[in-house]
């Protein structure tokens, strides 16, 4: 038997292997016994003439590539192409490994081909992404492989990509930044209405004696409401405790009630919207009869020591302390907010950009649909959704655009001021939603900020923290008078009216 021979004996082994003639009627790359590694890392790709990226940078952040793959890399990539599927199919009439290059070139040459041309743009793509530091922000689009089913191993592989790749921020100088800061101390009126709001919480409701309701009096009601003398669904209840003045009634239900006695019983007509909730009552008129059985007023503590105990001081000079100094802290944090959300709105304004088009209408899309959606939850009609159509558009826009010069200002910043973020930042960030030392709520919180759904929204947030508050100190910073701040506003306000007007012109 001649070695010809051996090669053409079929063994036991080969039976579970894939024949050519069913590898010929699939063009699917997925196919398991056949795969190739077509995600080949660029590491792990040996070049054998490495291959050449001619970059032209193009207006608006377009990058434009022509890539030279040299000839020698094909040879090289479908040598190893063609032995692995010889090592992995199934020739009729010979053992496996051992089937002739022109029969599996004639067979398979397609998949081959397709396969070699994957692998060799992706390494490509993977040298060009690493050796030259590029940051794409939209996918690519590729020229030149259209009708690439066949290489010609004596070639070149030439084509060309394009793609967006990230904008520029040109900082101004946050030294020339002015921030304005309103001139503000807790007041020792402030304080006290603070305090008696507490008082309120503590207060109780107790029958009332004598007298009317009153605004913020606990009714006892029972009613019957009626429409064409028929009862309707949910329109009656017995015991019913209603605080007047609360306004979960219709008005003409409350000024019915209000001034009346325990033992009263007063009528009330009410007009249905004609989108109201049920259906069977919508745009009719009911008539609701309501019985005053009881009326209860609350009773506030007396402003003491043992009221402050109550609400967790030891007495009430400390409440007061306490009361001011949260106050305080409270509006010192809404201050600085106030301070960041300026010094944003600044340095979008003074700052240089240059932005990929692409990426700004991804970001004018994502205000667009976010718009939409809160409307959807205040429950606005389409009809209504559609007349506001072209405000909406308007308003992602504008909205659309400034966050994502927002975005570059905070990269910008970080990068100039060497901001990063560490895991100290995330415990921070964490323990701000935590109340005590619930260690419990804390480890929870802390996985699902550090989730891999989470982490990046999480980083972005403390960044843009961080980047802010470093921006603020370096700015200036002016302090205002209450009256002054209210001109700077009508100023602030004047000014937007007219560039508006500029606009729509």
């Amino acid at each position: 038997m001649t070695e010809k021979d051996n090669d053409a004996v079929e063994t036991p082994e080969q039976e579970s292997a894939p024949e050519v003639s069913e590898i010929e009627e699939t063009t699917d790359l997925d196919t398991a016994d056949l795969s190739v590694d077509a995600e080949m890392g660029d590491d792990e790709f040996e070049w054998k003439e490495p291959p050449v990226f001619e970059i032209e940078h193009k207006e608006d952040c377009l990058c434009e590539i022509k890539v030279t793959i040299p000839a020698a890399n094909i040879v090289s990539t479908l040598d190893i192409i063609y032995k692995e599927m010889n090592d992995g199919v199934q020739v009729p009439g010979f053992r496996r490994g051992k089937a002739p290059r022109k029969l599996l070139e004639k067979r398979l040459g397609k998949y081959a081909h397709s396969t070699a041309i994957e692998q060799l743009t992706d390494a490509a793509a993977k040298k060009l992404m690493r050796d030259h530091e590029l940051r794409p922000v939209s996918e690519a689009e590729v020229t030149g492989l259209e009708d690439k089913d066949q290489l010609d191993d004596k070639e070149d592989l030439v084509y060309t990509v394009s793609f967006e790749v990230a904008g520029t921020c040109e900082l101004a100088d946050l030294s020339t930044i002015e921030l304005e800061r309103p001139e503000y101390e807790v007041d020792e009126e402030a304080v006290e209405a603070q305090i008696n709001n507490m008082r309120t919480r503590f207060g109780r409701y107790e029958p009332l004696e004598e007298g009317v309701a009153e605004d913020g009096d606990q009714l006892v009601i029972d009613f019957k409401g009626t429409v064409d003398g028929e009862e309707f669904e949910g329109g009656s209840a017995e015991a019913y405790p209603y605080i007047l003045g609360s306004k979960r009634f219709y008005a003409s239900m409350e000024e019915a009630m209000l001034g009346k006695k325990a033992g009263d019983q007063v009528t009330a007509e009410v007009t249905f919207e004609e989108d109201y909730m049920s259906a069977e009552v919508a745009g009719k008129t009911a008539q609701f009869e309501i019985s005053i059985n009881e009326i209860k007023r609350r009773v506030l503590p007396e402003l003491d020591d043992e009221f402050a105990k109550k609400a967790g001081h030891e007495s009430m000079e400390i409440m007061r302390e306490t009361v001011k100094k949260r106050m305080s802290e409270t509006a010192d944090d809404q201050l600085d907010q106030m301070l960041e959300e300026q010094a944003m709105g600044k340095l979008v304004e003074a700052s240089s950009f240059t932005l990929p088009k692409g990426q700004i209408q991804q970001f004018v899309e994502m205000e667009r649909n976010s718009i939409y959606g809160r409307m959807l939850e205040q429950n606005v009609s389409a009809e209504e959704m559609e007349r506001e159509a072209d405000n909406v558009d308007e308003a992602a826009q504008k909205q659309g655009l400034f966050n994502l010069k927002a975005m570059y200002v905070v990269d910008a910043l970080s990068e100039q001021e060497k901001i990063e973020i560490t895991e100290e930042d995330f415990e921070d960030y964490t323990r701000q939603f935590i109340q005590g030392e619930d260690t419990q709520m804390l480890e929870a919180y802390r996985a699902y900020f550090k989730s891999d759904e989470m982490r990046s929204t999480t980083a972005h947030r403390i960044l843009y923290n961080k980047a802010m508050k470093t921006a603020v100190a370096k700015c200036q910073i002016k302090i205002l008078s209450e009256e002054e701040m209210k001109k700077a506003e009508e100023d602030a306000k004047e000014k937007e009216a007219v560039e508006e007007e500029k606009e729509d012109a």
